[in-house]
């Protein structure tokens, strides 16, 4: 089977680019999102985010951060997104994947391990590292942050004929313009929310027999759903 989750990062980061994220989930692929917790947004998105978009937690850390300090900081937003969301994030990723470090990892797979979680692998040794310690996660990893924007219409089309057997995550970054978060990714967003929107990606899904489907698919190994 072609388990497919297309996950959105950044919900909870501004007003516009939480109203993005909503739409390419309401009309397009989007099936799963992850949320930063510790912005003035993050209440106000995890409570318009509705039952039927998987959320999990987008962990932010400081770029110096070892593991210890990762460790404290990931309990900490994890508390924090239970307290707004009522709820256990569906899997852990992080801001600019700062759990990629192997000193963070090692945190990361240690928390997720503990609370049953899956975690974004972005490559072969990441996915390794947390197999091998229990954590469940995806055999494929579709997106690139540097390029900008990943998702054209022609790009989105082309990874879609791409995804093979197994579970593969698709990350993406839709939203609007932001209007008050300060981000040098703005306008590329939009792009990626046109592409993820587009009538030709949700064909391409379903001719390729593609099933949508959520981090929480990955972790219980279960099917998602058929391209809507």
């Amino acid at each position: 089977m072609k388990l497919l989750v297309v996950n959105a990062d950044d919900l909870g980061y501004d007003p516009e680019i939480d109203r993005g994220i909503l739409e390419a989930h309401a009309r397009g692929l989007v099936t799963s999102a992850t949320a930063m917790v510790e912005t003035p947004f993050a209440a106000a998105a995890l409570r318009s985010a509705p039952p039927t978009l998987a959320v999990g937690l987008h962990v932010v850390l400081d770029p110096s951060a070892g593991g210890d300090e990762a460790a404290a900081a990931l309990q900490s937003q994890l508390a924090r997104f239970e307290a707004l969301r009522g709820a256990p994030p569906t899997h852990l990723d992080s801001h600019k994947h700062a759990h990629a470090r192997p000193e963070v990892l090692r945190a990361f797979a240690a928390a997720a391990r503990e609370r049953g979680l899956p975690v974004r692998a972005i490559d072969g040794e990441m996915r390794a590292v947390l197999r091998a310690a229990g954590v469940p996660t995806t055999d494929a990893f579709l997106g690139d942050a540097a390029r900008r924007p990943a998702w054209t219409r022609e790009a989105l089309l082309a990874a879609l004929a791409s995804v093979g057997e197994g579970a593969t995550e698709l990350m993406s970054h839709p939203g609007y313009r932001p209007a008050r978060a300060r981000t040098s990714f703005g306008a590329e967003r939009e792009v990626e929310l046109r592409a993820l929107c587009d009538p030709a990606a949700r064909a391409a899904a379903a001719g390729a027999g593609i099933v949508l489907g959520s981090w929480a698919d990955v972790a219980r190994g279960a099917p998602g759903r058929g391209p809507r």
